[in-house]
């Protein structure tokens, strides 16, 4: 089930804050009121989410030293560690 965002129609609410988030199905029709505090909420624009960006790809020494197993595909098809 979708996670939608809700903001209070007025300033903040002291009880909700900037907004809160609810879970219910994607035919189900928005709030109008909040469940908490009682005051008219609007459907509003998720947060936004703070991603790492990935400039190139990590080496293979960077790779093994962060943890990860790296493997090399010979020339008959299977795969071997490095």
């Amino acid at each position: 089930m979708p996670l939608f965002h809700y903001r209070p129609l007025n300033r903040p609410c002291r009880i909700c804050g900037s907004g809160f988030e609810f879970v219910q199905a994607a035919g189900d029709a928005p709030l109008t009121l909040c469940p908490t505090c009682g005051k008219t909420v609007k459907r509003g624009d998720p947060p936004t989410v703070n991603s790492p960006r990935l400039t190139r790809p990590a080496s293979t020494s960077e790779a093994k030293d962060a943890g990860f197993n790296v493997f090399r595909k010979t020339s008959d098809g299977s795969y071997e560690r490095q």
